[in-house]
């Protein structure tokens, strides 16, 4: 093995006697332990300091590899003559591992899955995809992590030029007890496996740039009877049904992403998890839903793209989400659901969420709010901070000249205005005891936003912090807000 590295010199004490250094003292067992605790780069770089950690090195028992800083991309070449020494270092360090053993594998070249697909650059990066990534077969050195013994973890980020296939073999290691997968490589010969064996399996991550088979998810749950932590992030051909089903799992975050109708609706899902504690989910509004044992749920972080708005089925599909989430002390709502909600009696449709602490409300299109937030106030007796993470009102309300504009002051914003100018006479459990903080991002100072504010002002009895983050026209009515406030806290 040689990297070009020279042992450093040898020092001398004042009395004439050779002073080694302590690290290359040590049991060669502990040499190789702590070379492989660092990044590969790292542990090679160590060897310079003496032949004697140089031995020990073929010997470390995880490999971590990672392109960064190279840049992959011909539009942005920087340090771009530099790719081609990562595939000489890769396969010289490979060439050089000596050891049966290998207990983690990390290998990370190429765009994530959230920069390359979901980012804002998502058009740039699909224009220039060929380029951006690097042009590399990875099979042989992800098949040399896989055939090593006692392999527990592997991380594999890989998005390049001509992704193949990702070898099904990963599927039938018996001792991963980590698997991350951010791959552009193609899953079909995953999908065709007849089982998979993954029996010590703790944690699965999957990002992949497309999912052909239903069924993938659920035969892979199934075959990881101990799985406690599963997130999938993925572009699916089409999505029939979802299917979770795991007494073992703890957390489970679902991103489902329709790369041929993106409108489309999942038909089925169906989610079984009695041990959860936090689930993520974001897709369409399905058209059936069935999630049951939420009992041990504590976050929960739910959004909706799209739905047939004013659908009595829709509204139901939402309530039946949301009433078996009523155990959670953080509770995050993002999407379409707000403009479902906000209809008259949604209150006591609502289930009494009595550990509730934390509320994330996001706003959706055109949606009105005094329905909405009034009845989650009064069923989270217990709330303590109340957070709009998109703002009060749509961005595209806000017209030119930095004007605040509506494009349709329909029957709906006027009696949202109406009931917002009115003071409650019975003031909700959480405001009147709990409610100590509010977040409003994007504010741009509408009429209608200076109203809710307002509102809480005169009925959140024990607030002691209002944050508010300003959107891009809410300069000229900073001083009146500042007056509503000073006059209520």
């Amino acid at each position: 093995m040689d990297f070009g590295l020279k042992p450093c010199a040898t020092t001398t004490l004042q009395d004439d006697s050779l002073m080694l250094d302590r690290l290359s003292s040590l049991p060669n067992e502990l040499l190789i332990r702590i070379l492989s605790l660092l990044p590969t780069k790292d542990a090679v770089a160590t060897c310079s300091l003496s032949s004697t950690i140089k031995r020990a090195f073929p010997w470390i028992t995880t490999l971590d590899l990672s392109d960064s800083p190279v840049s992959n991309c011909l539009q942005h070449p920087y340090a771009i003559h530099r790719f081609p020494s990562f595939v000489s270092f890769v396969e010289t360090v490979l060439r050089a591992h000596q050891s049966r053993y290998l207990t983690s594998f990390r290998l990370h070249l190429g765009k994530d899955y959230a920069t390359t697909y979901l980012g804002r650059t998502k058009h740039k990066v699909f224009g220039c995809e060929k380029d951006c990534f690097p042009d590399l077969n990875t099979k042989p050195w992800i098949s040399f992590a896989i055939t090593r013994i006692g392999l527990k973890q592997l991380d594999l980020r890989i998005h390049v030029r001509e992704p193949g296939q990702l070898p099904p073999a990963i599927f039938l290691c018996e001792t991963l007890e980590v698997l991350k997968l951010d791959v552009n490589l193609g899953l079909d010969q995953v999908c065709t496996m007849p089982s998979f064996r993954l029996p010590n399996l703790k944690l699965l991550h999957l990002y992949a740039t497309l999912i052909n088979e239903d069924g993938l998810l659920p035969r892979l749950v199934s075959s990881c009877p101990i799985l406690e932590d599963l997130k999938v992030v993925a572009n699916w051909n089409h999505v029939n049904y979802t299917r979770i089903s795991s007494s073992s799992l703890r957390r489970l975050h679902l991103e489902i992403y329709k790369l041929v109708d993106e409108f489309s609706n999942t038909d089925f899902v169906l989610i079984n998890t009695p041990n959860l504690e936090y689930l993520g989910y974001y897709d369409n509004l399905p058209k059936r839903l069935s999630i049951t044992n939420m009992s041990r749920l504590v976050e929960a972080e739910i959004a909706f793209a799209t739905v047939t708005l004013g659908q009595v089925e829709d509204l139901q599909v939402l309530l039946s989400l949301i009433k078996a989430l009523d155990n959670v002390h953080h509770l995050s709502l993002h999407g379409i659901w707000a403009q479902e909600l906000n209809v008259d009696g949604i209150e006591d449709k609502l289930p009494l969420f009595h550990n509730l602490k934390y509320l994330e409300l996001a706003y959706s299109y055109h949606n009105c709010w005094d329905k909405v937030v009034l009845a989650f106030l009064n069923r989270s007796p217990v709330l303590e901070t109340l957070v709009f993470p998109k703002g009060l009102i749509s961005y595209s309300y806000v017209g030119g000249q930095g004007r605040v504009t509506f494009p349709f002051p329909d029957e709906k914003i006027l009696k949202e205005q109406v009931f917002f100018n009115k003071t409650l006479a019975v003031i909700p459990s959480c405001c009147r005891y709990h409610l100590k903080r509010i977040v409003i991002d994007y504010y741009y100072g509408a009429e209608r936003e200076v109203n809710l504010i307002q509102f809480l002002f005169r009925h959140a009895f024990v607030l002691e912090e209002l944050i508010i983050t300003k959107g891009h026209v809410a300069e000229e009515h900073n001083m009146e807000l500042e007056k509503e406030g000073n006059g209520n806290l």
